[in-house]
């Protein structure tokens, strides 16, 4: 479908969508295989919190494991805030903090565009990103996309329209 706006003309779609942990850790398993994750794995927790296992090779200390909390930010509005954010609560420590903000490059040579790491937050920028994975068409219908979390779950809120 080339022009999605056409074809979907007067739609006001509202959508909650809850995703339970082991669908979102089948689709974490089917990353591409030439990437620096080793293991990737989410455990959405009540609160509004969810924790990402990791491991990955890192530049200059090779394997690294950890547990990273994070907190989701506000609601992403189009076109305004095309930003969700994560913050990171728990699971980096001093040294960890030190070597992100060391190798800020590499690290974001390796990421997918529309996607930036820090010490502090994971953010992606979702136009960029739906772009990036041959989505573009969808970028111009989104209004409004949030993410929370509850036991075992992500809540994932979107509203789509076409004008």
């Amino acid at each position: 479908m080339r022009t999605p706006a056409a074809a979907l003309a007067g739609t006001d779609l509202r959508i909650s969508l809850p995703l339970t942990r082991s669908l979102l850790n089948e689709v974490l398993a089917a990353r591409p295989p030439d990437t620096p994750v080793q293991q990737l794995l989410i455990d959405p927790e009540s609160g509004n919190r969810f924790r990402v296992h990791l491991t990955a090779h890192a530049p200059v200390v090779g394997s690294v494991t950890r547990r990273i909390t994070f907190v989701p930010g506000p609601a992403v509005a189009f076109p305004d805030q095309p930003w969700l954010r994560f913050d990171i609560v728990d699971g980096l420590g001093f040294l960890d903090r030190s070597l992100i903000s060391l190798l800020q490059g590499q690290i974001e040579a390796r990421l997918p565009q529309g996607v930036e790491l820090t010490s502090k937050y994971l953010r992606l920028h979702v136009p960029a990103l739906l772009t990036h994975l041959g989505y573009q068409q969808l970028v111009p219908l989104i209004r409004e996309l949030d993410l929370h979390s509850e036991a075992n779950r992500l809540i994932l809120q979107l509203h789509l329209k076409t004008d």
